[in-house]
C-alpha cells in the first residue's frame, strides 16, 4: 500500500501512518479547489476517452470520528465487488476533512479516515499493494465553508479508481 500526502504538514501525517504501519511515499496533493464528485458508482457507459472507465464511492464520517459504521462497511463491500470485477491498476483512498478544528489535526486525522477505509479494503482481499492512500485534510473541500463550519459532505474518505482497457 503506498500511502501519499499532501504538501502541507506531511511530516506530521507521516507519524500517523508509520504508527499504523504503512508503507509511506510523499508526493504533491491534488490542486485545491479541484471539484468533487457525487457519491457514486462506476461512470455510466464503461470505457472512456482514453481507453478508461473511471470509478468513485464515497464514506462520511462523524465529526471527529475515524470508524467505519454500517453504511461505510457496506460502501467497502461494493467496492471490493467492483475490485473483483473490473481489476483496476490501483484503488485510491483519499481522507479529508471539514474545517472544524486545527488543520494539522485535520489532516492527521483525514489520514486515520483513510487508513481505516484502506485496512477495510484490504480485509476484503484488496491486496495492499494495489492501494493508495491520500490525506488532504482540509484542503480539498466537497462543499466550500466558511472556517470552522461543520460540513458533513467534506468528512470523507473517497475511494476511486482508473481501469485500462485493452
Amino acid at each position: 500500500m503506498r500511502v501519499v500526502f499532501g504538501a502541507l504538514f506531511a511530516a506530521a501525517c507521516m507519524v500517523g501512518a508509520s504508527q499504523a504501519g504503512f508503507a509511506q511515499q510523499t508526493a504533491p496533493a491534488a490542486p485545491v479547489g479541484a471539484p468533487a464528485a457525487p457519491v457514486s458508482s462506476p461512470a455510466p457507459g464503461g470505457a472512456q476517452e482514453g481507453g478508461t472507465a473511471d470509478g468513485k464511492l464515497v464514506l462520511l464520517f462523524g465529526t471527529g470520528q475515524k470508524t467505519l459504521n454500517a453504511e461505510n462497511e457496506a460502501v467497502l463491500d461494493k467496492a471490493a465487488r467492483l475490485y473483483r470485477e473490473a481489476r483496476p491498476v490501483i484503488m485510491i483512498v483519499s481522507g479529508a476533512s471539514d474545517s472544524v478544528g486545527h488543520p494539522v489535526r485535520n489532516l492527521l486525522l483525514s489520514n486515520e479516515r483513510a487508513l481505516a477505509v484502506a485496512r477495510g479494503l484490504v480485509a476484503r482481499g484488496i491486496p495492499a499493494e494495489r492501494t493508495q492512500v491520500l490525506a488532504k485534510g482540509e484542503t480539498n473541500p466537497a462543499v466550500k465553508t466558511e472556517e470552522g463550519v461543520p460540513e458533513a459532505q467534506n468528512r470523507r474518505v473517497e475511494i476511486s479508481w482508473s481501469i485500462a482497457r485493452q
